[in-house]
């Protein structure tokens, strides 16, 4: 299937008890989706030679899934969520030896090129990091801002007793159920708009879903 556009991705924070604790929605000019890219979906082929021949092989699950999403202008307050960054009273936000990425889970939203459908790719369970900063000087001509990238490492997590590490879902038909299932406990969740009301941050008690 063919999609065009990357309209926002949902991230949710896992507790400790593995429940959403926080939802945020990146979308537009707080947080806008660039481009996402996931690898490490094929398994790597295991073989056993005998006999100077291939007598038995295997391929199963995934390789190590990985992703790069690159995003322009995401809230401070919700890149500190996600990477673990500590806000001091002074509002300086730090990352030491101490400093631990939580657990999220991810759904971004494209659209199928011919029939217009949404289509939901998810992540169920991983760490988001921040490789680089890089600052530069103005040129002579204005030129469009750099994204942000965060970098994904992904690990799988049972769903209704199955292991599951990405998701691939196509139509508004059980998108919801789709949600539920990615963001465990997380239950007011509907469709609005009003989360990019907020300069700060997208993130609200009411995120918006399909």
């Amino acid at each position: 299937m063919a999609v065009v556009g990357f309209e926002k991705v949902h991230v949710g924070i896992f507790d400790e008890d593995e429940k959403i604790k926080k939802l945020m929605t990146w979308k537009d000019e707080h947080g806008g989706t660039v481009n996402l890219n996931i690898s490490g979906l094929a398994p790597e082929k295991v073989e056993m030679r005998a006999s100077n021949k291939t007598v038995w092989s295997k391929k199963q699950g995934t390789g190590e899934v990985q992703s790069e999403l690159d995003l322009f202008n995401v809230p401070d307050k919700d890149l500190d969520a996600v990477l673990g960054r500590d806000m001091d009273d002074n509002g300086t936000s730090w990352v030491g030896e101490d400093s631990r990425a939580p657990y999220v889970a991810l759904i971004g939203e494209s659209a199928d090129l011919l029939s217009g459908e949404p289509v939901y790719c998810a992540l169920t369970k991983g760490t988001m990091s921040l490789e680089s900063i890089e600052w530069k000087t103005t040129a002579k001509e204005e030129e469009e801002p750099e994204p942000q990238q965060l970098t994904g490492d992904w690990i799988a997590r049972t769903i209704d007793g199955n292991s599951r590490i990405y998701g691939y879902h196509v139509g508004k038909k059980g998108a919801d159920e789709l949600f539920k299932s990615v963001f465990p406990g997380y239950e007011d969740v509907k469709d609005d708009d009003s989360d990019n009301s907020n300069e700060d941050s997208n993130d609200n008690e009411a995120t918006e879903t399909p």
